[in-house]
């Protein structure tokens, strides 16, 4: 997994643990270029999801849901919205 897409992750909810899913079962190859994490409380229990990519033309970005799947945050950053 592209350690920069832990990164964004990390951007949407950072006082709470991410841990990374294991790559989807509709994606039939690994890519290191996006990634899925779960949202995990202080007592393991699943609060959200985050997905994050990352793709050649230098455009990143996370989604951040909750449990039920709606949508509580997401960003799209480009090479110069990050300088």
């Amino acid at each position: 997994m592209n350690p920069h897409l832990l990164t964004l992750a990390r951007l949407s909810c950072p006082s709470v643990t991410v841990k990374p899913v294991s790559r989807e079962q509709s994606d039939p190859q690994p890519s290191e270029d996006k990634a899925s994490f779960e949202v995990l409380a202080d007592d393991g229990k699943v609060i959200g999801y985050v997905k994050a990519w990352h793709d050649a033309t230098d455009y990143a970005g996370f989604v951040h849901f909750d449990a039920d799947g709606n949508i509580l945050d997401w960003k799209v950053f480009n090479e110069y919205s990050r300088q």
